[in-house]
């Protein structure tokens, strides 16, 4: 038995998980250098021959839509009270966003720029290309109808619930979501919490479609928010540049590679980067 092997063997399941999380992230600090300058970066000038619909939506109102892959959806908000958001594969539905495999493949539940969204199938749906919020909520979920509240409320569940219909989606169609400008840490206890927000502002995420795809968003304040009264939410779609060679989402991890693998595969581009 070599060294190595003796050493694999008698690694405690801790090691094991951080040295194949190093090993799936990239982590030779390459990646966090170049999204520590992403996040620094303004947000993109919109250039107005781009855009394909613009659109306000009210607090406690949702969007729906569908992208073709290339596309960008820009989300702009002077609230964090949480953006709940889901993504279908257009041509086949039974395709979804996972927040599940979003994290696990990418050994992070922080999710902002240069960060893939993954589906059930392993390949990338977006890509975030800005984030000046910085944070993302994965695990908590979309907000639910509560007796509490008042006859004019309206929750995240009721918002997909309606979207899907519009889409020819049911309600088995409506999985995990993910939440935009939503301040959520996960402690030392593993409690979930909200880190309220003193800064006010205008606030942006971009998303670049990596496939045709159906949206769903709920401008319904997160579950976990104390403040339930969102503010109106700006939501652009638009034409957006073609990734750069060293694009930092298309290159920032050997698993991330992989991913875009997958996805450039159902387009006809089988070139490997992994």
């Amino acid at each position: 038995m070599t060294e190595m092997e003796i050493a694999l063997k008698d690694e405690t399941p801790q090691e094991r998980y951080e040295r194949l999380k190093a090993q799936g992230s990239g982590d030779d600090g390459t990646f966090a250098r170049r999204q520590a300058t992403a996040k620094q970066t303004a947000v993109p000038a919109m250039n107005r021959k781009k855009i394909i619909y613009d659109d306000i939506v009210p607090p406690k109102g949702y969007w729906h839509g569908r992208l073709k892959r290339g596309d960008g959806l820009r989300l702009v908000t002077a609230k964090a009270t949480g953006v709940a958001a889901s993504f279908w594969n257009a041509t086949d539905t039974s395709e979804r966003f996972n927040p599940g495999d979003t994290i696990k493949v990418q050994w992070t539940s922080d999710m902002t720029v240069g960060r893939a969204l993954l589906s059930d199938m392993g390949r990338v749906m977006m890509s975030i290309t800005h984030d000046d919020f910085g944070r993302a909520d994965c695990l908590t979920g979309m907000s639910l109808p509560g007796p509490a509240d008042g006859p004019d409320w309206q929750s995240g569940r009721a918002h997909f619930l309606r979207a899907a219909l519009k889409n020819g989606l049911s309600k088995r169609d409506i999985g995990p979501s993910i939440s935009f400008f939503a301040p959520v840490i996960v402690d030392e206890a593993g409690q979930i919490g909200w880190v309220p927000q003193s800064d006010g502002g205008q606030f942006t995420v971009d998303l670049r479609a990596e496939m045709d795809m159906i949206v769903i968003l709920s401008n319904a304040s997160h579950p976990l928010s104390p403040d339930q009264e969102p503010a109106q939410l700006q939501v652009t779609q638009f034409h957006a540049p073609k990734p750069a060679t060293d694009d930092l989402t298309r290159t920032g991890t050997p698993e991330a590679r992989r991913a875009f693998e997958n996805t450039d595969a159902l387009f006809g581009d089988r070139k490997r980067f992994s």
